[in-house]
C-alpha cells in the first residue's frame, strides 16, 4: 500500500499525541502533545508525518542537541501500518536532513518498555552505547545508541 512522507502540521497534532504513546508508554497523550507541538514549532523541519490515504499513520521527530550531534525525539508507527516499511521511510528522511545539516552522529533513547523497537534500529546501524537510569522517571530507564551518518 502507497503513503507518502511530509513535514508535519499543527493539524497532526492529535493523531501524533495518540502516536506518541507507543514510543512513550510512560506519558500521557495530553503531556506529550505539548512537547510534540514545541519540538514542531522549534524545529519545523525536523518533523515528519508518514500519510496513508488521508490519514497520518506515523511520525519521526528530531532535535540538534549542537554543531553535529542529534537525537532522534520519537519514531511511531500506528500498530495496523507496522511493518510495511513506513517506520523506515520516516527514519531515513529524518536522517537525509539532518545529515544534510552536517549531522555527524544521531542518537536514539528507547524506553525499556518499548526494547522491541532495538532491531528496528539495528537494521538501520544504529548500535546500543549504553543505558541511561531514569532517563524518562523514576525507575523509566532507556537503551541509548548510537550512528555515525557518512
Amino acid at each position: 500500500m502507497s503513503f507518502t512522507i511530509r513535514l508535519m502540521r499543527e493539524s497532526d497534532l492529535d493523531t501524533v499525541s495518540e502516536l506518541a504513546i507507543l514510543a512513550n508508554p510512560f506519558t500521557t497523550k495530553e503531556n506529550y502533545h505539548k512537547h510534540i507541538l514545541s519540538e514542531l514549532r522549534e524545529k519545523p523541519d525536523l518533523s515528519f508525518v508518514a500519510i496513508k490515504k488521508t490519514k497520518v499513520v506515523g511520525y519521526v521527530q528530531a532535535e540538534v542537541r549542537n554543531d553535529d550531534e542529534a537525537v532522534l525525539e520519537d519514531i511511531a508507527v500506528d500498530k495496523e501500518n507496522q511493518g510495511l516499511g513506513i517506520g523506515s521511510c520516516l527514519l531515513e528522511k529524518c536522517l537525509h536532513v539532518l545529515k544534510d545539516k552536517g549531522i555527524k552522529v544521531v542518537f536514539a533513547e528507547v524506553h525499556y518498555k518499548c526494547a522491541s523497537a532495538i532491531p528496528f534500529y539495528y537494521k538501520h546501524d544504529f548500535r546500543i552505547i549504553g543505558v541511561k537510569q531514569d532517563r524518562f522517571g523514576e525507575g523509566q530507564d532507556a537503551v541509548i545508541l548510537k550512528k555515525i551518518l557518512y
